[in-house]
């Protein structure tokens, strides 16, 4: 009797222990346990990527591991994108299979993105998780300051060196150096003018990444010139050309050395301090609430693409951006999106003229186009740039000094408003400003391009529509980022960044003809 006695206190306490044990454990353990409990079903395995950290978007990696379970199993990759919300998603048009005993080594090129994960999964079996920081490309130039004269000058009919560092370390840049790439091909180029460059000489990286070009200008004025890196394709890698910033170099007439010489800017910038975190979007896109279904083409900028390489997926895939700028900006690939970026340095002068990017080969009188949008300025004191999203003629002969073009968003990039709108030929314009202010962060930008009606969406959301035939000018339209300077006065850093770039044709969903209206008025469409 005493002996049960016993045995039931002992029954009792440890159950009264696991009551409070239950009561001090973290919040969320009854889930965790409901997750491990899944979990449980499948086996984990190792997985093992090669290089682990110094790689460029589009670099061949290797991935090596084991599953955890014996068999021969089709196996395939997963991503996760790491912010918050996020899930595990397949990673398309790649699978493989495992070794009889569980095993698998295979190659993939890195992605782009920053702070992403990867893992292979096959049936019933995953493996842990990778993360993947790839660096970025860059490259800068330089010239060797002489005497007598500032830096970024030489002297006229005396040959000079453009260094070239296809490696640099720059303050405010984590993601770089890139890795070396001996052997890579350099093209010298002299701009022409905002979207034409001339190709005046090559040469290959060292062992170091490091090229150089020697030139003579036989005149004094201002020279404008850029060195790309072209495509690397060597060793399994993909990896996409990447343009350096637009380098300026004054040639000297020793003979009369301050003829030409710039004065200091009359409004220089000063430091802006952001306020706050960037927040993300609400996930939401006029695609997704009003069912638009499959794109025509997809820009995502996943694996080291260049600005020339073609979408990455849809059912019309064809097209590639033009990069364009008259001042010191550059456009290209950045981190998995696309940027416009108005100058070299975030702090200080050396931020003027306009700089865009335009989609080719692939434009539509009428549909639907959609992009992620977001802009982050470095400074004040300064003019502000505005960011900008068209849509275009893609023709030369139907642009007409811009009167046909659609203004998707208009951006005062320290505003808290945007401006859409809509221009015709004829002399007729429509516009409206809504306050909306995307700041710094991500937001869904779209317009749909009716026969006789076009409407504008911001996140999913119905901002503006104008139900008149005349706003559709029936020509190949096109979509364009720009970043506006105003000439050559100095503005504010500033970048604009798009993660994707999409289009649909109008068949898909319900087309959208109820919304606020836009203001009409007429304008002087004479060039």
């Amino acid at each position: 009797m005493e002996k049960t006695g016993t045995l039931a206190r002992l029954a009792l306490g440890i159950a009264l222990a696991g009551i409070v044990l239950a009561g001090l454990t973290a919040p969320g353990a009854a889930a965790e346990r409901h997750h491990a409990k899944h979990r449980a079903k499948r086996s984990v395995g190792s997985l093992l990527v090669s290089p682990g950290s110094l790689f460029v978007g589009g670099q061949q990696l290797t991935f090596s591991g084991d599953l955890g379970v014996s068999g021969v199993r089709r196996i395939h990759l997963q991503k996760n994108m790491g912010r918050i919300g996020d899930v595990w998603s397949d990673v398309e048009g790649f699978s493989t299979t495992t070794k009889p005993d569980g095993s698998f080594t295979f190659t993939y090129p890195a992605p782009s993105m920053f702070n992403i994960r990867m893992r292979v999964v096959g049936k019933g079996a995953v493996t842990g998780s990778w993360d993947f920081d790839a660096k970025s490309q860059d490259l800068t130039l330089s010239t060797a300051k002489l005497p007598g004269l500032d830096d970024g000058e030489v002297v006229m009919n005396l040959p000079f060196t453009i260094a070239v560092d296809t490696t640099p370390t720059l303050v405010g840049r984590p993601d770089l150096p890139p890795p070396v790439i001996p052997g890579r091909t350099l093209t010298l180029q002299q701009r022409v003018d905002g979207d034409t460059w001339k190709t005046l000489d090559t040469t290959r990286t060292s062992i170091l990444g490091n090229g150089a070009f020697v030139q003579t200008v036989g005149a004094a004025g201002y020279v404008t010139y850029r060195v790309r890196e072209e495509d690397w394709t060597k060793g399994g890698d993909k990896i996409g050309w990447y343009p350096s910033f637009p380098f300026t170099v004054r040639v000297v007439d020793p003979l009369h050395p301050n003829v030409g010489r710039d004065e200091a800017p009359t409004a220089p910038s000063r430091p802006y301090k952001e306020t706050g975190s960037p927040s993300s979007r609400n996930g939401q896109t006029a695609a997704k609430a009003h069912l638009w279904g499959i794109s025509l083409w997809d820009f995502a900028w996943t694996s080291g693409e260049s600005l020339t390489s073609r979408p990455y997926r849809g059912t019309d895939r064809r097209g590639w951006w033009l990069d364009s700028s008259d001042g010191t900006g550059r456009a290209a690939q950045l981190n998995g999106q696309i940027s416009l970026d108005s100058g070299r340095n975030f702090r200080g002068d050396g931020d003027v003229g306009t700089t865009r990017a335009t989609m080719q080969d692939n434009p539509a009188a009428y549909g639907r186009w959609e992009t992620a949008f977001r802009i982050k300025r470095f400074e004040t004191g300064a003019q502000d740039y505005h960011a900008v999203l068209e849509l275009v003629p893609e023709r030369a002969s139907d642009y007409r000094c811009g009167t046909r073009n659609i203004t998707v968003a208009d951006i005062d990039a320290g505003g808290h408003s945007i401006d859409i709108g809509a221009r015709s030929a004829s002399g007729t314009k429509w516009t409206a400003t809504r306050k909306i202010d995307i700041g710094q962060r991500s937001a869904a930008i779209g317009i749909e391009l009716g026969k006789s009606h076009i409407t504008w969406f911001v996140d999913g959301r119905t901002v503006g529509v104008v139900n008149d035939p005349k706003a559709v000018s029936g020509v190949p339209m096109t979509l364009r980022f720009s970043l506006v300077g105003d000439g050559e006065k100095e503005m504010n850093h500033t970048m604009l960044f798009s993660d994707w770039q999409r289009s649909w044709t109008l068949d898909g969903g319900k087309q959208v003809t109820q919304g606020a209206s836009l203001q009409r008025a007429s304008y002087n469409a004479s060039c």
